[in-house]
């Protein structure tokens, strides 16, 4: 019996594979590119402890390092235009003052974090 020894050689003709160098160590759906964008901490999933993931909150436009701004309990989504609405006056067609009201989850809702939506408000009162 005979051995036969082939040498093994790899060649990488043309073969290039992408690598993601955005990794997410902390899991909360931010890479952390992401995170240093956000000024958030990446090895924390929930840098300012509101109970929201920093990925959550960076992609529901609310800011990960603020505990007082996260996505609404509700589900309601939360418009990425909402600091740069101009009220413009309080007739049908205009853009009203921002105000707050609460919704039936007993959360307090801004009118302008719904700035690229329409939105119809239904109120009744009794005398």
């Amino acid at each position: 019996m005979r051995a036969l020894f082939v040498p093994l050689a790899l060649i990488w003709a043309g073969c290039a594979a992408e690598v993601d160098i955005n990794t997410d160590p902390d899991g909360d759906g931010l890479t952390d590119a992401g995170e240093a964008q956000a000024a958030s901490d990446p090895a924390n999933p929930d840098s300012d402890q509101d109970g929201y993931l920093d990925g959550a909150e960076s992609s529901g436009n609310t800011d990960p390092m603020n505990p007082d701004d996260h996505p609404y309990a509700g589900g309601w989504p939360i418009g990425a235009c909402r600091n740069q609405v101009e009220p413009t006056g309080n007739t049908e067609g205009e853009v009203a003052n921002n105000f707050s009201m609460v919704d039936q989850y007993g959360e307090t809702v801004e009118l302008h974090a719904f700035c690229d939506k329409v939105v119809y408000i239904v109120f009744a009162a009794v005398w």
